[in-house]
């Protein structure tokens, strides 16, 4: 892997964890910072939003909930994003066989 890959692993994990760590106060901040987190971490934060936290929310606390689904929403954004495109793109790559 390249510094620069390096590099941008890392600039997309603190930008998301700021983005879901901005959304405390309240104003027009919260809302562009979850906004802002909602894109960055799509498609997975609309999975999260519109899908399993009315589900998550009938077990737990809202703030039990949120910091759950923040968490769940970055790793599987990073994992889709950094692990599954790139070996995607690196198996579609390959030359494939005569056989095929």
């Amino acid at each position: 892997m390249t510094r620069f890959a390096k590099l941008l692993r890392v600039v997309w994990l603190c930008v998301a964890i700021g983005l879901a760590l901005v959304p405390s106060g309240s104003g027009d901040a919260n809302l562009l910072a979850g906004w802002l987190f909602f894109a960055w971490t799509f498609p997975f934060s609309g999975v999260w939003w519109f899908y399993l936290y009315d589900v998550a929310r009938q077990y737990m606390s809202v703030a039990v909930a949120q910091t759950i689904g923040s968490a769940l929403i970055i790793v599987c954004a990073y994992a889709f994003w950094f692990w599954l495109i790139p070996l995607l793109r690196a198996k579609a790559s390959k030359p494939r066989s005569v056989e095929q």
